[in-house]
């Protein structure tokens, strides 16, 4: 990765980490960490949840993001975490489907992405 590809991935995590907590987690924990690779489309997040002692480590393999209209899409193609269960869960209902961006997280992403 070059010096401007880290630059911009560090300024999504810095905007992207809030976003991602009101938006996704705010009913089941808070994410500490976020590291993306936006040369290499993946991305890595550790997630305190609640009422669990240890915290999530989620990576995901691969992602793209889409636009249909005025709506931002991200789509997961491999996803593997800290809990074999949740991976098997994550791999069932997450990879492979466009999930709809929240609006103030897809404004970022369409800007910086």
């Amino acid at each position: 990765m070059g010096f401007f590809s880290d630059s911009k991935d560090r300024l999504v995590e810095t905007m992207a980490l809030p976003a991602v907590n009101r938006s996704f987690l705010a009913p089941f924990g808070q994410a500490r960490e976020l590291r993306i690779n936006s040369t290499n489309k993946t991305a890595e997040i550790l997630i305190d949840l609640k009422g669990e002692l240890e915290p999530l480590s989620v990576h995901i393999g691969r992602y793209e993001f889409s636009q249909k209209g005025t709506d931002t899409f991200v789509t997961l193609h491999a996803i593997r975490t800290s809990r074999e269960w949740m991976t098997g869960l994550a791999e069932k209902f997450l990879v492979g489907r466009a999930l709809k961006l929240p609006p103030e997280f897809a404004g970022m992403v369409t800007r910086v992405m």
